[in-house]
């Protein structure tokens, strides 16, 4: 009796709330081969009502921006990108779906870092000649119920053989890893994630300073509360283990991050967030705590009325504003660590900050789009004395991968026939001597000026382009291709490099769905 009513509450749960679902739970990866063309339509004013403070998108939010699209205002080659997207995000009206999606691909690369502003580099800080060839194939599997999905993308990476910052098996003839796995469950007002998923938090110009795609998609827990314009969200998760500075023995580590966003028109989005990364203190173990679970309590004020215990605490905010005639004012700002105190000599210890300030706009009706920005990070940004405070997770920042560097970028992309998007790109980059891996300066040495562009500052010129380009249907390409102008190569007075940076990839997709009936 007990079995039948719990196949019956089931089967109701499934398909009574919801049996006429049309809408997707899933996201629209940051890394999918879609991403590009939504990115610039949202710049270029053409989607609109989307979150400009978070990424991934959901594929449900996507498309109803691309059902909204009034098409008699907008170019041709906009129209085409917009009618590719709408096709790529074309839901069957079943209330459970699942979805098959094969691919093989080609990366063609001058070296085997996954970002073309900083290539790989050896011990010296030189470029490494890693260019090759490097196949890849992945599936991507879905199954959507009412309130309830399940994704999993397992793939073949070749490249991830000679990344520097892949810490996995790379011994082996073929190498891989799954970039999203993960299980949701979404309400109106809730959302419960677990798995594996990229994220970004703040413009999607650039890397979050919070949380952003420079580390590996890993495992973590998130809870969405409230509605999407006004909502706090939790994430948290274990971190690899560290040995404490000059000690063997590697000790747990632990990461949370939660936000509030508010977005009262579509005009205004701003968040504010708070991080925390701790571990063993004093020799005694510690797992997961409440008071940095808690996802309406604040970490600063939970460290100084708890348990005695540290933690490498951090707080910033994200600010979106359109201002009119199509262009949107972005910021970024970050508060590691603050010194007010002068009494004694630690109260000297350099400040760490984070900041950035940008703007974005389009033109000619969907067909060019801009962006402009200009960030910065201190030297001891995201680090403390402590190692096992370090916000990294397998030596990759969690959120900026550098410290210690100032970089000022110009984009402009325009889309010069249908289904096709070229880039320009200008970049200027200094690059300090300051690292989030490297030990944080003694207390003698708070005298001297830590702050920010520390030793002999590396200075790049990045002239690229980028490609994106889907000439027929399940066919994709792209090309990103660069000159870099470097003095002071690999922090030597004096030295010059110059170097081309490049990546060409062509994929091959095929897509099966249905339904199941119940």
């Amino acid at each position: 009796m007990r079995h039948r009513l719990l196949v019956a509450l089931l089967a109701l749960a499934v398909s009574a709330p919801l049996a006429a679902q049309t809408e997707s739970n899933l996201y629209l990866p940051i890394a999918s081969w879609a991403t590009p063309y939504v990115e610039h339509l949202v710049r270029a004013g053409v989607l609109t009502g989307l979150d400009p403070l978070t990424r991934p998108l959901r594929r449900a939010d996507v498309a109803r921006a691309v059902a909204a699209v009034d098409t008699t205002k907008i170019s041709a080659s906009a129209l085409s990108l917009v009618r590719l997207l709408a096709r790529e995000l074309e839901e069957r009206p079943d209330s459970v779906r699942w979805r098959l999606e094969e691919n093989i691909a080609l990366l063609g690369a001058s070296d085997a870092r996954r970002w073309s502003l900083r290539p790989s580099l050896d011990s010296g800080g030189l470029y490494v000649d890693s260019a090759g060839i490097f196949p890849e194939a992945g599936l991507t599997a879905s199954l959507e119920l009412p309130h309830l999905a399940l994704v999993t993308h397992p793939r073949i990476d070749n490249r991830l053989k000679y990344d520097p910052d892949y810490r996995g098996e790379k011994d082996r003839v073929i190498s891989g890893r799954n970039d999203e796995a993960y299980v949701i469950t979404s309400w109106r007002y809730l959302d419960v994630f677990f798995g594996i998923a990229a994220r970004n938090w703040g413009p999607p110009e650039i890397e979050g300073l919070a949380l952003s795609t420079s580390p590996l998609p890993f495992d973590h827990l998130m809870v969405r509360l409230g509605p999407r314009r006004l909502r706090v969200e939790a994430l948290a998760a274990q971190l690899d283990p560290l040995p404490l500075w000059d000690a063997v023995r590697p000790v747990n580590r632990y990461l949370s991050l939660h936000r509030l966003i508010a977005i009262p028109s579509e005009h205004v989005a701003v968040s504010l967030f708070e991080a925390a990364v701790y571990s063993e203190t004093g020799g005694i173990p510690r797992s997961w705590e409440l008071w940095y679970l808690n996802p309406v309590n604040s970490y600063l004020v939970a460290q100084f009325t708890g348990p005695e215990t540290t933690a490498n605490l951090f707080a910033g905010a994200d600010v979106s504003v359109a201002v009119g005639r199509g262009v949107r004012l972005f910021g970024q700002l970050l508060a590691d660590d603050f010194q007010i105190d002068t009494d004694t000599t630690t109260d000297r210890e350099p400040p760490a900050y984070a900041a950035t300030i940008g703007a974005s706009g389009g033109a000619l009706r969907g067909t060019l789009s801009w962006s402009a920005l200009y960030t910065r990070v201190s030297n001891v940004a995201y680090r403390t004395p402590a190692r096992e405070e370090q916000y990294t997770r397998y030596g990759v920042g969690l959120a900026r991968n550098f410290s210690d560097y100032d970089q000022a970028t110009l984009r402009v992309t325009v889309s010069p026939r249908p289904r096709a998007l070229v880039t320009g790109e200008l970049t200027y980059l200094r690059q300090g001597e300051g690292d989030i891996r490297e030990r944080f300066p003694p207390i003698p040495a708070y005298d001297d000026s830590l702050t920010f562009l520390t030793g002999v500052v590396e200075k790049t010129v990045r002239l690229a382009a980028q490609l994106a380009w889907s000439p027929v249907a399940g066919v994709n390409l792209t090309a990103d291709v660069g000159r870099h102008f470097i003095t002071n190569a690999g922090h030597l007075a004096g030295a010059s490099d110059g170097r081309w940076v490049w990546r060409v990839r062509g994929e091959i997709r095929c897509r099966q769905a249905g339904a199941l009936r119940w």
